[in-house]
Formats: C-alpha cells, structure tokens, sequence
C-alpha cells in the first residue's frame, strides 16, 4: 500500500548486520574484506619491519573491534585474522613467503614480557564485551537495559541480567552473558547504606566473599542471600541478625566472634547508595585495556627480558624492533639460516666478518674481535673498564649507566649501545651482499654520528648542538 521495499534479515544498522547469525563465518566477511582492502592498499609502499609493526598496531588490530565489542568471534575467524596479521608481519604484502622469526604467542604477549603487545583477538573480544555487564547495572533507565531486562530477568544479586538465557543469534546477549564468570572475578562491591549487596555471596569484604570465608557459618543461615542492611544495624556498635536456623557450636562461636571483630573499620552511611567498583583500576571505574590484560595474564614466571632498552631507547621504530628480534636471539644470523634454510645458508662454520668461528647472535654482536673492540672503546669513553658478558642478552639486561644515571645519561648510553649493533649488522650485511669492508675507525664514527644525531633529536637534549654532541658524550650528559 505504502510503496516500501520488502526486506529481510540481516539488515545494516550503525555498520553493524543486525539479524545475522555471528556463529556463521559469513556474517565475518566484511571484516575480513576490510582487513584484505587496506593490506592491499600497503602493497606497494615500502615498509620496514619496524613499520609493520606500527601498522599493525594501530590499523590492524582495532580494524574489527567495532564487530568485536557486540558479537562473539568464531575461533576459525579469529584464527584468520590473526593469520593474515602474522602474514603481513613477517612477510610484507607481495614479497614471498619469509620465516616467521618469533612464535606468534610470544609476539602476542606484552612489551614488558618480551611480545609486540598484539594481544590474542579471541581475548581482545572478551574485554570488550565485558563492558556491557559493566554499563548494565549502571544504566537502569536506558531502553536497551531494559529490554534485556524484560526478556531474560534479574540475576539473584539484583545487579546483573539474569546469566541463563535462551539461545537466539539475533540478539548477542547470550554471548554476552558467558563473560560473566571472567568479569565477575575482578568486580568489588562499595558500602553505603547495604541495600543491594549480599552479605554471604557478593565481594564486599576482604578478598573472597563471607560465605567462603566462614563457610560453617553461612550453613547454618536461613537467608543465604540477605542483604547486609538486614543483618548490621546502621550505627556503632552494630546490631546483629544473623538469623541462624539453630544454636552455634564452639567452633562456629569462634568463627563468628572473628567475623566480627574484622568490622571494626565497616563504615555503613544510610544517604549513599551501595556501588560496584572495578578492582583493576585505580579509580575504580571499568576499562576495556585493564580486563584486557588480566586476561592475557600468563601463568609462567614472567619472562626476564630488556624492556628499557629495547622499547624506551630514543632511536628509531625500525631500530628498536631490530634490537627487539636481537634480544629474542631471532635474527638470521647463519646458524638460524642452516636450520631453517640450509640451501640459503653460507658455510655454518664460518662468520663473514672473521672467517674463523660460526656465525651465532652471541658471537656477531659481542664475541667477534672486531665487535669486543668496539665495545671496549665505548666503556673506554665512559671511563669504565669492561668484561665481556657470556651473552647479548645478559649485556642487555645489564644496567651499567655508562654515562650517568641522569635522563640524558641514560638515553645516551641507550643509544650508544644500539647504535653499535645496528652498525655492526649493517656491516655484516654489506660484506655478504655487496662485498664491501670497512675498517674498525669508519665503524665507530658511525656509531658517534648515530648516538649523537638520535640524541639530538630526542627532548632530553633540546637546545644542545650537534657538534657539540659528538665532541665530548660526558660533558653534554652534564
């Protein structure tokens, strides 16, 4: 009658497909479509590894969070974006297939336990649908609360939606509710008059509930689920109305003799409401990026690795990840080429630069005459005598403080220290594919110009020439 189109599910609202099926690998393609456009677009520019990176992190890994923050992500959807992330990574776009350097789990981890700080997508999608339980109880009044309200009911706290509900893809609640176990381990209740939170069950006091606490007591309870304005009074000292179902025995008259004395701080105040608070934030408020971390949170020791140097250095992006795979003993030195790629490999007996030893990251970068002599000219310039450590790990992780413990000592060392193994590669580099050498002196002004120039530009040095930078390291730290 009206001359309206006749349509069907899914439709397109807000960018989102509203009526589809998130179970289905199908109802992901425009994701990926997106992700395979952009990295398209990339093709041709020339990009670092270092770029990579970048792009990666500020491009790639945000492209299907808007889908992420309301659906849930199929595992083999997931696994392929995460696949075309490790592809570009690696390999760039159109450049052949290359050696995937580091386990992706690793990359995946934090910066501070050796990872580019990717994260898992499957974790990623977690952290944002766990903002909805967060906004839930908060947001009585939107239409949106209540309608998951009207449909799936009250979780027995009072606070949340009820968890048990029915399956149905066109509304993303159920996927919603299964995060509910993960986000309820780091949500706290706040007192004030005690009218929503239960005082057995909710996490109010200490760090695990009363009921776990004193379980003998909460079984010999009435009202497993009264409120805490049921049982303390308002003022000091608190009336009590446990409301037990029959006489204590000694040893539950010692628990609740305890459970009482530990309320001697309790504040009740009958004009403030009761509040939920988020455990991981200082403010108390939920973040995305906190949940997002305690979920990527690794049961292993943390894993001893330079941070500082690697990521606070001021040098550039395409450096620091450099120094990033020498920490991780991952770049293709000739050892690693013989067992990835044996017919690319030169002789595994020999290193390019003394035609002596095997080519191993410990060796090219520390062990190697020409490189010990580098090293021990630069602790000579900070006036500090040096042994040779027994890896290019330990010699990272060490905090020698060359030039200083100030800020301007601390980022020229860095520097220093980067420059020399950048150099050092480089060489190695030029001798294998040009067959071009140069001596010891050409390779340490190299390595002054570039301490110097990174440390010009850096803030920490604002203000100071150059040149005066490349004559004297110590006094311009001064």
């Amino acid at each position: 009658m009206l001359n309206c189109k006749a349509s069907g599910w899914p439709i397109l609202y807000l960018g989102l497909p509203l009526g589809g099926n998130p179970k289905a690998c199908g109802f992901w393609d425009p994701v990926i479509e997106r992700i395979s456009r952009r990295l398209d677009g990339w093709q041709k520019a020339y990009l670092s590894f270092g770029g990579r990176i970048t792009l990666i992190q500020s491009c790639l890994t945000h492209m299907p969070c808007y889908f992420l923050s309301l659906f849930k992500i199929p595992a083999s959807v997931a696994a392929k974006i995460e696949r075309m992330q490790r592809d570009f990574l690696w390999s760039g776009v159109g450049e052949g297939k290359r050696d995937h350097l580091v386990n992706w789990d690793v990359v995946c981890k934090p910066k501070s336990r050796g990872g580019l700080g990717f994260g898992k997508i499957s974790i990623r999608n977690v952290a944002l649908l766990g903002k909805w339980l967060w906004r839930y109880p908060r947001e009585g009044s939107a239409l949106w609360h209540q309608v998951i309200l009207s449909i799936y009911g009250s979780h027995s706290n009072g606070w949340d939606a009820n968890n048990i509900v029915r399956w149905s893809h066109r509304c993303p609640w159920k996927a919603i509710a299964l995060v509910y176990q993960e986000f309820s381990k780091f949500t706290r209740f706040v007192v004030g008059n005690g009218d929503r939170i239960r005082f057995w069950d909710d996490l109010w006091w200490g760090e695990q509930p009363l009921g776990v606490q004193y379980p003998r007591l909460l079984s010999v309870v009435t009202d497993k689920n009264a409120l805490i304005s049921s049982i303390l009074g308002y003022t000091r000292p608190f009336s009590w109305n446990f409301n037990f179902r029959r006489n204590l025995s000694d040893f539950e008259i010692e628990d609740l003799e305890g459970l009482m004395r530990s309320f001697d701080r309790l504040r009740i105040s009958p004009s403030v409401p009761d509040k939920r608070s988020w455990s991981l934030s200082p403010s108390g408020l939920f973040t995305v990026k906190s949940f997002f971390l305690a979920l990527s949170q690794y049961s292993e020791l943390p894993l001893v690795f330079p941070t500082k140097i690697v990521w606070n250095a001021q040098v550039p992006f395409k450096v620091k990840s450099f120094v990033w795979l020498v920490a991780h003993k991952k770049v293709n030195t000739n050892d690693l080429l013989q067992l990835r790629r044996p017919y690319k490999a030169l002789s595994p007996d020999i290193c390019k630069l003394c035609m002596k030893h095997g080519e191993t990251v410990d060796h090219l970068f520390l062990h190697y005459s020409l490189t010990m002599g580098l090293w021990h000219r630069l602790f000579q310039s900070a006036k500090m005598d040096w042994v040779s450590p027994r890896s290019i790990s330990d010699m990272l992780s060490s905090n020698f403080n060359g030039f200083g413990s100030s800020k301007r000592g601390i980022v020229l060392w860095q520097n220093a220290c980067i420059a020399l193994m950048w150099v050092v590669w480089r060489e190695r580099n030029a001798r294998i594919f040009e067959d071009k050498a140069r001596n010891a002196e050409y390779l340490w002004d190299s390595i002054c110009f570039l301490t110097s120039f990174w440390a010009f530009c850096s803030k920490v040095f604002k203000g100071i020439p150059l040149n005066i930078l490349q004559l004297d390291w110590l006094a311009a730290c001064n």
